[in-house]
């Protein structure tokens, strides 16, 4: 039913999920991040919300990424019917995908980077999602549009085999604003979320954006 990439930039140690999927408002239920701690997406057959809420939880007490999703999948007796994508604070991954969520579905995990779906057109979406994630960041571009084109060439690909309905990106870096963006329903909602992303490079907001208070510096204006 999703396609999701969850990464994280070791020098600025930004932490982003981009998602997409094709039922309602996927930004309200899957990305789950707190700056410094971790990031966490929830999605699957059946989506539970909690995982965010509660992993994130453990995070926050350092617990790894493959404790997180051992704890969570190992206490939920629906497990199977669940996704999991979980990145802790050091960059390691770990990936659930319960045998009861619909094919095709497929994940990749490595450093600093995990790509999961579920109901997808074709088993190569996260592949695609790597391959251009990669590449981007090769060329040195800014994380969070490495994320953006990672969501859009799994949509390229295939994305869900249902079809798009909505998208998501939410970047979070320790002392500076989050980048959130959401396309809640829309029949081009992947590409409707890279014009949002493009609005917010216009020289006017990024005046308004990059004066505003941050936790290092509480009294800008």
């Amino acid at each position: 039913m999703t396609f999701t990439i969850v990464a994280r930039d070791p020098k600025t140690n930004a932490l982003g999920i981009a998602s997409a999927t094709g039922n309602l408002a996927v930004g309200g239920f899957v990305p789950h991040i707190a700056p410094g701690i971790g990031a966490i997406a929830t999605q699957g057959f059946s989506t539970n919300f909690w995982y965010g809420i509660n992993g994130l939880a453990m995070l926050e007490q350092r617990k790894s990424a493959e404790s997180v999703r051992e704890k969570l999948t190992g206490d939920d007796d629906g497990r199977n019917w669940r996704q999991l994508i979980v990145l802790d604070q050091t960059g390691e991954t770990a990936v659930w995908t319960g045998d009861k969520n619909r094919s095709e579905t497929a994940e990749i995990t490595e450093r600093d980077l995990a790509i999961a779906g579920n109901m997808l057109a074709h088993s190569n979406v996260p592949d695609a999602m790597q391959e251009k994630f990669t590449m981007m960041r090769t060329a040195h571009e800014p994380f969070e549009k490495c994320i953006l084109e990672a969501l859009v060439a799994g949509f390229k690909a295939g994305g869900d085999v249902r079809g798009t309905s909505s998208a998501a990106i939410k970047v979070m870096t320790p002392n500076r604003l989050p980048l959130d963006l959401r396309v809640d329903d829309h029949s081009d909602p992947v590409h409707e979320l890279m014009r949002l992303y493009g609005k917010t490079q216009d020289p006017e907001y990024r005046h308004f954006f990059d004066r505003l208070p941050t936790p290092d510096k509480p009294h800008q204006y």
